[in-house]
Parts: C-alpha cells; structure tokens; sequence
C-alpha cells in the first residue's frame, strides 16, 4: 500500500489531498500491444479547513474504493470485447491472412505458405471456409428427361474442358457459365451436381444466404471469399464447379427503388469474378427462379452465356425420371406401369416424381415385402 500527501490550492480554497493506492495483482488477460488496464485502485481525502473548525471533511474511502472497483470490472469487459474480434472481422482477418500467405509464396522455398514442393491441399482443409465435394454420386444418366439440356451441356461445357480441351484452346472456345432456370423441385440442383460429376470437378453448393450478411461489406468480401476458394480449388484439381441456388437474391438487378448500395457491392463482386472464372477452369452454375429479376449486366454474354429453363417434365420424360427412381431399388413394375404412372403425373416435377417412389417404397417396407409392387404405387397414387 502506497500513501501519498500533497497540498493544493484551487478556487481559493487552500487543502491537502491524501491519496492511498491498493495493488491489484492479476488479470489474466492478454492484452493488445497500446491497451491500458486498471492495476490498481485508489482512495483519497481532501481536507480543508473551515471557517467554523479545522476539523477535515473526509470522503469515506470505502465508498471510494468500491466504486473504483466497479469502474474497473466495467473496463475489463469492455477491453475483452475489444480484443475478441466480431464475426466480420474475424472473416475479414481470415481471408486476409489466406491472401497473404498467397502472396508470401514467391519467397524462399523454406518460407511459410510456399506451395512448391508441398503436398496437394486437402478439400476438407479447415483453410476453406466453404464445403466442397470431389464426388456428388450423380451422373447424367441418373438425371431423367432433360435430354436436349445434358445435350446442349455436353457440347458448351464438358467438351471444351475435358476431351476436347486443346482444340477449344485453338478455337479460342471458352466453357460457358449457366443459369438454370424455372419453378422450384425441377432438378436444377441436380442436374447441377451431374454435370460436376461428368467433368469430374469438384463441387460447391451454396444459397443465396450463405453469402450474405447484416454487416457491412461483409456480402462481398463473402463472394471475394468463395471465388478465392473456386482459384485454389481449380488449381490444385483442375477445376471447379460453383453452384448457387436463389441466384436472384444475390446478383439483384442494380438500379431499381428497392437497391441497397451492398447490393450494388455484392453485384459488383460477382461481375468481376465471373468475367475471369473460365481463365481458371471454374464452371459457375446459377439457379433462380425469377430471372428477370437478375441484374441485366450479369446475364449479358462474357460473364453467363448460357441459360437453360428447367421446367416441369413432360410425360416422356417422367417415364425417364421415375425409372431412374427405381433402377436402384428392386421392384417388379412393368414398361406399361411406367407410361400408366407417367399419364397419371401430369404437372408434377422431378421431386414430387422422387417423392411417390419414396413413399411407395415405405409403403412395401411396411407390408414386409421384398420389392415395390403395383399395389405399393396405388397406395401413394390414384387416377
């Protein structure tokens, strides 16, 4: 304990201050180089004399001591917050720090986040933010109907990058990013996930809401993040597949009464990306379905030249989807069963064809048989 006694004089008045200070040993935080934290507390009395004594008036350190604490325990909690960053800020730091170590492999061989020499980056590597797939377990063949789009996809995408990637070179021919359109359950996603697997990619799937945010700036820097990744990604496998669903709640048409400036960011971000994905062999695939609700720019050729509608199956291609449905699954339906289901299916997409399968399966679990049967559809369906 440390005791102090100092004469002052001030507004006339003539006193003496006692000031006493307490040692407080501890904290156990860490602090940030500049940071400034109570060690301490003090208690002081200022005497004067009176007219009527020279008796002094003291301030009870007591009082004085307890709300010194108290100022000191609001103070730590406050430094804490201070040196635990927020969620934007922690994104912030992490892809800068990914930027950095980028940039330092132009060093030493012997220096950190040099990539030469060093074994091939692993896609569950907690340095990526976002889950990708080396295997989606669909190929076109498991995608029903849809004929003329896997054929349109075969000749813009899979052949540029894979059996016919040096003519396309020659050619100066570019593979094409996609904008699958049309009402919800159609198999865009799916179909999404075949066409990685033909070109044997690995694939990312996200929604809109997984790359946007509350915060400022931090939407775009999400897009800046997921377009960093497709590069290391595409890089170390050749290629990438970038899927993302609810495109129109990300790339908003710029300009009308409803635009927020970080939508304009975000929009901005993804123009740019999108004008250089096919230099790194990255494939970006957008689901909406509004497209006229895309901002014009971003749909323009250069950046998305294809856009294939994903509408409901005609009943040809139901037959081709409830097939598919069942190749894995031992039934006894017949060809004839097939077209009769296919009649009776009118207006259903993909996923509600999915779903009958689905549900005529448990219907035969239930009965203990050993595969679907005719009665297993009619307990689901009915004319």
């Amino acid at each position: 304990m440390i005791f102090a006694k100092f004469p002052i004089a001030t507004a006339g008045l003539i006193g003496t201050i006692t000031l006493a200070i307490g040692a407080i040993i501890s904290s156990g935080i860490l602090l940030a180089v500049g940071a400034i934290v109570v060690i301490g507390y003090a208690w002081y009395s200022f005497d004067t004399p009176t007219t009527s004594t020279q008796d002094t008036q003291s301030i009870d350190p007591e009082v004085v001591r307890e709300k010194t604490m108290q100022w000191s325990d609001s103070y730590d909690q406050s430094t804490r917050q201070q040196l635990t960053p927020d969620p934007v800020h922690r994104e912030t730091q992490s892809a800068s720090n990914q930027q950095s170590t980028t940039r330092t492999s132009d060093g030493d061989d012997s220096e950190p986040g040099d990539s030469r020499g060093s074994s091939p980056m692993s896609l569950d590597s907690p340095e990526l933010q976002y889950r990708w797939e080396t295997e989606t377990d669909v190929s076109f063949d498991d995608v029903g109907g849809f004929t003329d789009v896997k054929q349109e996809l075969r000749r813009d995408v899979i052949k540029p990058l894979t059996t016919h990637r040096e003519q396309a070179k020659q050619l100066d021919i570019s593979p094409s990013n996609i904008i699958f359109h049309g009402p919800p359950g159609t198999g865009k996603t799916y179909l999404a996930q075949a066409l990685a697997s033909e070109l044997a990619f690995p694939f990312v799937e996200l929604s809109g809401s997984d790359v946007q945010s509350k915060w400022i700036n931090e939407s775009a820097q999400k897009v800046r993040t997921l377009f960093d990744e497709a590069r290391q990604v595409a890089a170390e496998e050749g290629g990438a597949v970038v899927f993302l669903d609810e495109l129109d709640s990300v790339l908003k048409r710029r300009g009308n009464q409803t635009a927020h400036e970080e939508d304009n960011k975000v929009v901005n971000e993804f123009l740019n990306h999108l004008e250089t994905a096919s230099d790194h062999n990255i494939i970006f695939i957008g689901a909406t379905n509004r497209l006229e609700s895309l901002d014009e720019a971003g749909i323009r050729s250069g950046r998305i030249d294809k856009k294939a509608h994903i509408g409901l199956p005609d009943q040809r291609a139901r037959k081709e989807i409830l097939r598919v449905q069942l190749a894995d699954r031992p039934n006894s339906l017949s060809e004839d069963h097939l077209e009769q289901i296919a009649g009776w299916t009118q207006g259903m997409s993909a996923a509600e064809l999915a779903q009958i399968i689905d549900d005529a399966a448990r219907s035969c679990l239930d009965r203990g048989s050993g595969q679907i049967t005719w009665l297993d559809i009619r307990q689901v369906i009915s004319p």
